[in-house]
């Protein structure tokens, strides 16, 4: 049988192909070039190599020892902070 392909129809399986695809990556995780390409740069965090307060990278709960973060890409101090520091609890 040959069916005629409407753009409806093709927008329709489309639709079902990308949101298929989309909760098979989410359903696998990031890989870690995927991880490292998420992070954003430290100049958009206002990363800083120094402590605010009592407040460094060390205590926070993004903190990857001995010198990285989950949120930060590049080198991170264990005494630097930014904005998206979050307390180990």
């Amino acid at each position: 049988m040959n069916f005629p392909v409407s753009r409806r129809n093709l927008i329709h399986r489309a639709a079902i192909v990308v949101g298929g695809g989309v909760i098979a990556a989410a359903s696998v995780g990031l890989r870690p070039a995927q991880a490292q390409a998420a992070k954003v740069a430290p100049s958009a965090a206002e990363y800083q190599a120094t402590p605010k307060g009592e407040s460094k990278c060390s205590g926070c709960s993004s903190f990857i020892a001995p010198g990285s973060c989950k949120l930060v890409s590049g080198a991170i101090s264990p005494s630097g902070w930014c904005i998206l520091f979050a307390a180990k609890s």
